[in-house]
């Protein structure tokens, strides 16, 4: 496959962007009707609620009696999945859940509280026993080009589109051509990159034997309503529209040719009428309930617009330390986390703003507070290689070999994914210990060997 001349943003789906300014709109305006309404603001609450419960239990189950990959479990395929994610340039690993699947092949990404997790089901996995790891590579690139690209961080915005059927699942699948062009980029073998879609089809046992050629042309003789309208509500392409996609963007010479339909504007506007009169019907209805018009509810009312930043957070961000000092002072919680998950303190760290640091130290900020990222002030400040920071919290009283609840890493070990020595120095100066384990036997110098970072290791090597 050559890739040669294809840059990382060509593997963007021309219409992908389109469509998802096309759904955020859509969004907006449905936000704002049900806002206009008394009764749609509390569904819009109550829906997001119960998302929010149902996938917090999904992931706490995955969490609890999936198998998460580590430099311990399954080594040879974390290190591919680091591999990837240094290729694709993701800041994190995520992580890696495996699971049992009952047959069923599949695997996805998502996120919970910021962090990103990767899972994927045992029947996919075994691929790994039939000496099939390429397609399994395929498999894991695809997942972590939906982190790339941000898919599923856009989802919160598109999420009153997918009411509507066949609108967000427009975006959907352009983004399913997007993650299945980065992943056959990345894992570098299309052959086993149409494999794995093929396994989809007609499983793993028998994809070697399809005539992948024949599949794709198969969908020319598949026509219908029921057939466009299933492809209109599905959120994924066609498996031989992916595979077809794939051999005309890498240029295969031998791809064969999908007919367009001719037929396809005549059942989008039978769906475009029935969607319309659906809305209109939902609107009217919304309406109905409420007792005043919009007019009649907001006249001789000041509407006030109330960010959902914490104040203090605005403050440090804004780099005003005479507001920062009043509203901590005047009992503001210093250590609340924004809607990202991080604190004041993060922000002011990420800044390499040392003065509100000790502003916010000398005002009651908690220098051991663990954020919903499992990290501490020094931790944030290790990773970002601020050395006179790390100095300051340390005189406030942070913990130099705090272990976080989760997975036991501590400061020194984020220091060593880190290429700053004087970071190292400053906390092995300060009483850092390089021989602390975290969940998976790691020590700040195994951290520094895998990052390939010889000067760092050196600073870490263990002494006879």
């Amino acid at each position: 496959m050559n890739t040669q001349e294809i840059l990382p943003k060509d593997l963007i789906y021309h219409k992908e962007k389109i469509y998802f300014w096309i759904v955020c709109l859509i969004s907006v305006i449905s936000y704002i009707f049900f806002c206009l309404s008394i009764i749609g603001l509390p569904i819009i609450l109550v829906l997001f609620l119960l998302s929010f419960l149902l996938h917090g239990m999904a992931i706490g189950r995955i969490r609890t009696n999936a198998v998460k990959l580590s430099i311990a479990q399954f080594p040879e395929i974390y290190s591919k999945v680091e591999e990837l994610c240094r290729k694709m340039e993701l800041k994190r690993v995520p992580d890696v859940y495996v699971m049992q699947s009952g047959g069923v092949l599949n695997a996805f990404a998502t996120r919970f509280f910021g962090k990103n997790m990767v899972i994927v089901y045992s029947e996919i996995f075994d691929l790994i026993e039939n000496e099939l790891g390429d397609e399994l590579y395929f498999i894991l690139a695809h997942e972590l080009a939906h982190i790339k690209r941000n898919h599923i961080g856009k989802m919160a915005f598109i999420l009153p589109s997918m009411w509507i059927p066949g609108v967000a699942e427009t975006y959907l699948r352009a983004c399913e051509y997007t993650c299945d062009r980065y992943a056959a980029y990345y894992s570098g073998n299309l052959p086993s990159s149409k494999n794995s879609l093929m396994m989809l089809a007609i499983g793993k046992k028998l994809f070697y034997r399809t005539n992948q050629s024949e599949y794709i042309k198969q969908i020319n003789h598949e026509k219908g309503f029921f057939i466009w309208l299933s492809e209109f509500i599905s959120t994924h392409p066609p498996l031989p529209k992916r595979i077809h996609a794939l051999q005309t963007y890498f240029k295969e010479t031998d791809s064969p040719i999908i007919l367009p339909k001719s037929n396809n504007w005549v059942y989008g506007f039978i769906a475009l009428i029935g969607f319309g009169m659906f809305f209109g019907g939902l609107y009217y209805g919304l309406s109905a309930m409420n007792p005043f018009t919009p007019f009649e509810e907001f006249e001789d009312e000041s509407v006030e617009v109330v960010s959902d930043t914490p104040p203090i957070i605005q403050a440090v961000i804004n780099r005003d330390q005479e507001m920062a000092e009043k509203l901590a002072k005047a009992h503001e919680d210093i250590d609340l986390e924004d809607y990202n998950g991080y604190t004041a303190m993060d922000w002011a760290i990420k800044a390499g703003d040392s003065e509100m640091v000790k502003i916010l130290l000398e005002n009651g900020a908690n220098p051991n507070n663990e954020s919903g990222y499992m990290m501490t002030p020094l931790m944030t400040a290790a990773t970002k290689g601020r050395a006179d920071i790390i100095k300051t919290l340390h005189s406030a009283g942070a913990e130099v070999n705090f272990q976080d609840s989760e997975s036991s890493m501590t400061a020194l070990m984020y220091a060593a994914q880190g290429e700053s020595e004087e970071t190292i120095k400053v906390l092995l100066q300060l009483g850092a210990d390089p021989n602390l384990m975290d969940y998976s036997n790691m020590t700040a110098y195994m951290y520094a060997i895998e990052m390939g970072h010889e000067n760092i290791a050196k600073l870490l090597e263990p002494r006879r």
